[in-house]
This record gives C-alpha cells, sequence and structure tokens, in this order.
C-alpha cells in the first residue's frame, strides 16, 4: 500500500470513530515518517520478507465470542477488536482506577491518553514497526491507577487475536501509575482460528514516582501468527518495574522488551522464559537503560529449542553518561535439544559512566547425556526425561515469579507447549 493509499485509509478510519484531531495529527505523522524510519534490528534474524507488512485498510473488526467461557474472571476481556467483558472490583472504582478499551479512553479520558500516548515509553520516531502500529492502531486496553492507589488484587487483561478471519491485529495499550501507586497486571495473549495473521501489540507503561508495577505477560499464538511484540516501561524517580514474560508462541516471533530508568533510585528487572520448536523462529530484544543516579536493572533470560526451531536473545545493558552509582546486571541462558537447533546468547553491555556496577552471564548447550542416561537408566521414556530436564533448567525463574498462581499457570502453558505442539 503506497503512502498516498495509506493516509486516506487512515483519515477515513479516523473520521468514522470520530477521533480527536490530535489523535488523527499523530497517525498522519506516522504515516509521514513510516517510510523513512529504519526496521528494529535483530541480530542474526532477517524477517523483513514475514507477512508483518501484510496490512489491510484499518477498519475496527466486530468479532463474536468464541465457544466457552473464555473471560471468566478477567477484568478485561477481548476478541480482536472487541470488548467482550469489563470490569472492575467496587472499591477500584471508588479509588479512581480507570480500566477501558483503548478506544473508549479516547472519548471519555483524552486528556489522559494524550498527555501519555507515544511521548513517555515510546515515541514515533523510533522504528519503521512502531510508526506502521501507530498508524493503524484500532484497539487496546487503558489502564491508569491514581496517586497514593495500591491495589492488591492482580488486573487480569485476556486478549484474543481472532484469526477466524483475515483481518489486521494492530493493538495498542496504554498503562499509568501515578505517584506512589502499586498495581498487578496480568496480560494473556492467545489467538483462536486458523487464518494466517500478523499480529503487532505495543504496551507502553508509564510508572510515575514511587510506583510499583508488576507486569506480567503469557503470549500464546498460535502457529497461523507472525507477531510483534513491543513492551516498554519508563521509570520515575524511587518508581519500580517487574517484568515476568512467558513466550509460549506457536508462530514466529520478534520481541522488543525495554524500560528506561529515568528517575533517581529506580529498578526495573525483566524475567523472560521462552520455548521454540518445529521450524520456528523467535528473536527477543531486551533492553535496560540507566539514565538516572543509584538505579539498578537486571535482566534474566531462559530459553528452549527444539527441533529445528531458532531463538536469539540479545540482552543490552547500557549505563549512559551521568548515572552515577547505576548498576546493570544480565543472565541469558539457551537448552537445546537437538542438533538441527540454533541459539545465540547476546550480552551486550554499553558502559558511558565510571562509577557503576556491571555484569553479565551467557551460555548455550545441548541436555547433559549423563543426565538423560540416568533418567532413561530409571525406565523413564525420553520424551518425559526430556520434560523433566527442562523443567529443571526453567525451575530456578519460574519459583522466583511472584503470584503461585501465576507459577501454577505457567508450568501448565509449559507442559502443554512441549507436548501438543512438539510430538
Amino acid at each position: 500500500m503506497d503512502k498516498t493509499t495509506l493516509l486516506a485509509a487512515v483519515r477515513e478510519y479516523s473520521h468514522s470513530q470520530a477521533e480527536p484531531a490530535w489523535l488523527l495529527a499523530l497517525r498522519e505523522q506516522a504515516v509521514a515518517v513510516y517510510d523513512e524510519l529504519p526496521l528494529p534490528k535483530f541480530e542474526k534474524i532477517n524477517y523483513a520478507s514475514w507477512p508483518l507488512f501484510d496490512f489491510k485498510v484499518p477498519r475496527v473488526q466486530v468479532s463474536a465470542e468464541p465457544a466457552g467461557d473464555l473471560g471468566a474472571g478477567q477484568h478485561f476481556y477481548s476478541v480482536g477488536d472487541t470488548t467482550m467483558q469489563l470490569s472492575l472490583p467496587t472499591e477500584a472504582i471508588q479509588q479512581g482506577v480507570i480500566l477501558s478499551d483503548l478506544r473508549s479512553a479516547i472519548r471519555t479520558h483524552g486528556d489522559l491518553v494524550q498527555s501519555a500516548l507515544m511521548k513517555k515509553a515510546l515515541q514515533l520516531g523510533t522504528d519503521k514497526l512502531t510508526a506502521l502500529n501507530t498508524a493503524l492502531m484500532t484497539n487496546g486496553f487503558f489502564l491508569y491507577v491514581p496517586a497514593n492507589v495500591q491495589l492488591q488484587d492482580p488486573i487480569e487483561i485476556t486478549q484474543l487475536v481472532d484469526s477466524r478471519q483475515t483481518q489486521n491485529f494492530f493493538n495498542h495499550s496504554l498503562m499509568l501509575a501515578a505517584e506512589n501507586s502499586r498495581v498487578q497486571v496480568i496480560q494473556r495473549l492467545c489467538s483462536v482460528g486458523t487464518q494466517a495473521t500478523a499480529v503487532h501489540l505495543l504496551v507502553e507503561v508509564v510508572a510515575a514516582a514511587n510506583a510499583q508495577v508488576d507486569f506480567a505477560g503469557l503470549d500464546a499464538l498460535g502457529a497461523n501468527t507472525t507477531a510483534y511484540l513491543n513492551r516498554r516501561g519508563v521509570l520515575g524517580t524511587d518508581a519500580q518495574l517487574n517484568w515476568e514474560l512467558a513466550e509460549m508462541n506457536a508462530g514466529d516471533v520478534v520481541a522488543d522488551f525495554d524500560s528506561e530508568l529515568k528517575g533517581r533510585g529506580s529498578t526495573a528487572q525483566v524475567k523472560t522464559i521462552a520455548i521454540a520448536n518445529r521450524q520456528q523462529t523467535q528473536g527477543i530484544d531486551t533492553r535496560m537503560t540507566n539514565y538516572g543516579e543509584k538505579t539498578t536493572a537486571k535482566i534474566v533470560q531462559r530459553g528452549i529449542i527444539l527441533d529445528a526451531a531458532a531463538l536469539i536473545f540479545n540482552g543490552i545493558g547500557h549505563i549512559v553518561k551521568g548515572a552515577h552509582g547505576a548498576k546493570a546486571d544480565q543472565e541469558n541462558r539457551l537448552l537445546m535439544l537437538s542438533s538441527e537447533a540454533r541459539g545465540d546468547a547476546d550480552p551486550i553491555l554499553l558502559i558511558d559512566e565510571n562509577d557503576v556496577e556491571a555484569g553479565h552471564a551467557a551460555s548455550v548447550g545441548r541436555v547433559d547425556e549423563r543426565q538423560m542416561y540416568y533418567l532413561l537408566s530409571r525406565g523413564i521414556p525420553r520424551p518425559e526425561a526430556e520434560r523433566l530436564v527442562i523443567r529443571g533448567f526453567l525451575a530456578g525463574v519460574i519459583t522466583e515469579l511472584k503470584s503461585k498462581r501465576l507459577r501454577t499457570e505457567l508450568n501448565a502453558l509449559i507442559e502443554r507447549r512441549l507436548t501438543d505442539d512438539t510430538h
């Protein structure tokens, strides 16, 4: 689609949704810079030919809820562009917490959305895929937690990509945690249907001074999907942002997980678990940038590779000039269970300040044959023995997850990924 056609389609869509002038201007700006911007760079992965760019004229897709009560217990549950369930505890509503789909939030809380959308955690000129999402986004979730509100129970978000019909999935979500607030979010991303679907998911998290955000992302897209996942966070003074991410997708994926520690004393941590199998390719870039003094950043990534799959971990820790007393640490480990598997764990440290602490560890290895021999000699079938080794390899990360329910859910998801999709 050429720029003139795309711009006309974006304007038509924006007018059909009665969007405010500022949002149309943002979309138009995204279209204007799209061609000139570079693609996000993922080392050792050439994804330029992936169908991420097979987009169509933007329009709201109305989805019917699939069979089964998939939205039970969720605070936000959507299928495609359609919000199926939206609820909050009365106590949270009384404290001023806002949970909405993004389209509705633009109409009813426009000032809040405008103050942060593509201005704080993400910027329009970053790369081609971010600009494309900005131009074509149709929905997502919006969460606002006011100052001094500390929620005890997690906000449950489930977003289902509707692949029962051919359509775009350009999803953009925004989360604002005001000063001295506390919130836990569990975002589940999965799919239904068999049509080939390109998935573009962006999440912006803004944690103000002294805020604490615990964000868990459980991604389990089907083999018919090709995905670009981008979760970004920006932290104020003494803020905390804890990412816990599980990449259990069956299709090809490139993912950016970035945090910018802007405020003095802020802390960010990301723990990522990924499994790749069959002919799948996954590239995951995790970046932590220490801007403020006394900031602390930590990256922990564990991956499993089976069959002829490829999994690339790039961990980037950057301490900029002036970030005195900053700390940056990372650990990237991959386990390959096939001679055809390809894995790379690339730790990168960029240090522009002297008064800092930084370190990294990385390993790519195969299953210890002594362990396998021991298990097989006890009469355990090889597939089950491999799963035991995998569980042991991932246990160090899973046991450190904050939520017991999340640990249980992730273990079940890993088991399903290894049994249903692999053999």
